[in-house]
């Protein structure tokens, strides 16, 4: 069962319901888990990041080459997540090791903090590196 937390009351009532429906499985020896956690990001904060990124990668240059959205995205996340403080991830030879892998972050992990967070983040790497953005 999962449940979106809206208010302590609300919660308190899922809380409740899902104890009831525990509560049989560990009496009779089952084990069962249980996760807490803050919100993902949403679908609108998740549109929004891909449609800047796209613009991003449409404009800016790396290393002299365009790159394509989700290139652009991995690199983007990457230095996001330096700057702010969070695991950056590795990289890392491949399974056959003729070339190297990303491994971290990902912003389908975000929470809404983090994407809004991580939104106005592009907005001012765009505007420093001479990438208009446009709002529609």
């Amino acid at each position: 069962m999962k449940v979106t937390l809206h208010n302590a009351q609300q919660g308190h009532q899922a809380i409740m319901q899902m104890w009831s429906q525990a509560k049989p499985y560990l009496i009779a020896g089952h084990k069962l888990v249980m996760t807490v956690e803050k919100e993902k990001r949403s679908l609108p904060q998740n549109a929004i990041i891909h449609a800047v990124i796209g613009q991003i990668a449409k404009q800016a240059r790396h290393v002299g080459s365009r790159l394509d959205s989700d290139d652009f995205k991995r690199l983007l996340v990457h230095q996001f997540a330096k700057e702010i403080g969070l695991d950056a991830g590795r990289i890392v030879p491949s399974l056959d090791g003729t070339g190297f892998v990303q491994l971290g972050m990902q912003t389908r992990n975000f929470t809404k903090e983090q994407a809004s967070e991580f939104l106005e983040w592009l907005y001012a790497w765009s505007a420093t590196n001479g990438v208009e953005i446009s709002k529609d």
